[in-house]
C-alpha cells in the first residue's frame, strides 16, 4: 500500500470505527463491563476493516473541523442508536427480574451485574442470561453486524439524519419493552395476591396463626415454581422481541434514503 493510499484509507477507516465503536458500547454482549475495553477496540477495528469494503465511493469530508467533529458524533450516534434498540428486550426482562424477585423475596441479596457495571439482583440476572441466550442461539451478534454493514451502503458517513419519525419508533420499542417487563412478571403478580388474600383470610379466621412467618415460606416456594413455569414461558415471547427488534434495525438502515 502506498503512502498516498494509507493516507486516503485512513480517514474513511477512523468513521467507519467511529460507527462500529458506538455499537460496543451499547449493544448486548459487546458492551458488557466484563469485556476489557481493549477488545472492545481491537473487535471494532477488526468490524471495521471488514466494513470498508462497502465504501464504494469516495467520502466527501468536511472543510472545517466543527463539520467533521459533528460528523464523527453522528457516526457515534448511529452506533449508540443501534444498540440501544436492541438493549430494550435485554432491558425489560432484567426489569421483570427484579419485579419477580421483589414478589418472592429474592432481593434481598445482590450481584455483580456485568452489562451495566452495577449490582444487580439474582432473578433479574438470570432472565438477562437467558435473553442472552436466546440472543446468541438466533444469531443476533451477526445479524447487528450484517445491519452495520448494510448501513455502510445505504447510509453513507457523514450523511446520518435522524428523523421524527425514527424517533416516534424507538419510542414504540421502549413501550413495548415495558409492556413485555409487565407480561412477563404478570404470572408472579397475580399469585402473589391469590396468596396474600389467602393468607389475610386465614389471619382474620385464625388470629393465633402466625401469617407473616407462614407467609413468607409460601411465597418463596409458591414463587420459585411460578419462576420455573415463567421462565419456560418466557423464552418465546423474549425471542419475538428480540427478532422484532434486529428486524426493526435491519429494515431501517436498508431502507435509510429510500
Amino acid at each position: 500500500m502506498s503512502l498516498d493510499h494509507a493516507i486516503s484509507f485512513a480517514p474513511t477507516f477512523v468513521l467507519v470505527f467511529f460507527r462500529m465503536a458506538g455499537l460496543m458500547v451499547m449493544s448486548p454482549l459487546f458492551g458488557s463491563a466484563k469485556v476489557p475495553r481493549r477488545m472492545k477496540v481491537l473487535f471494532a477495528s477488526v468490524a471495521a476493516l471488514g466494513g470498508m469494503s462497502a465504501i464504494k465511493e469516495p467520502v466527501a469530508f468536511p472543510d472545517s473541523l466543527a463539520g467533521l467533529t459533528i460528523g464523527i458524533g453522528g457516526e457515534i450516534m448511529f452506533g449508540l442508536a443501534m444498540g440501544l434498540i436492541v438493549s430494550f428486550t435485554f432491558i425489560a426482562a432484567q426489569w421483570a427480574g427484579e419485579m419477580i424477585g421483589q414478589q418472592i423475596g429474592f432481593n434481598l441479596s445482590e450481584v455483580f451485574d456485568p452489562q451495566y457495571g452495577q449490582g444487580g439482583t439474582l432473578i433479574g440476572d438470570l432472565y438477562f442470561m437467558l435473553t442472552l441466550v436466546i440472543f446468541l442461539a438466533i444469531d443476533g451478534h451477526r445479524l447487528m453486524l450484517i445491519a452495520v454493514y448494510d448501513s455502510l451502503q445505504t447510509a453513507p458517513l457523514l450523511s446520518l439524519t435522524f428523523t421524527q419519525s425514527f424517533f416516534d419508533s424507538i419510542l414504540d420499542l421502549f413501550t413495548a419493552s415495558t409492556v413485555l417487563a409487565l407480561r412477563l412478571a404478570a404470572p408472579m403478580f397475580f399469585t402473589m395476591l391469590v396468596v396474600d388474600l389467602a393468607m389475610g383470610c386465614i389471619g382474620r379466621a385464625m388470629p393465633q396463626f402466625n401469617v407473616m412467618t407462614a407467609g413468607l415460606t409460601i411465597r418463596a416456594v409458591l414463587g420459585i415454581g411460578v419462576l420455573l413455569v415463567g421462565v419456560t414461558i418466557s423464552s418465546d415471547a423474549l425471542t419475538a422481541s428480540l427478532e422484532s427488534q434486529i428486524d426493526f434495525v435491519g429494515e431501517t438502515w436498508r431502507n435509510y434514503g429510500k
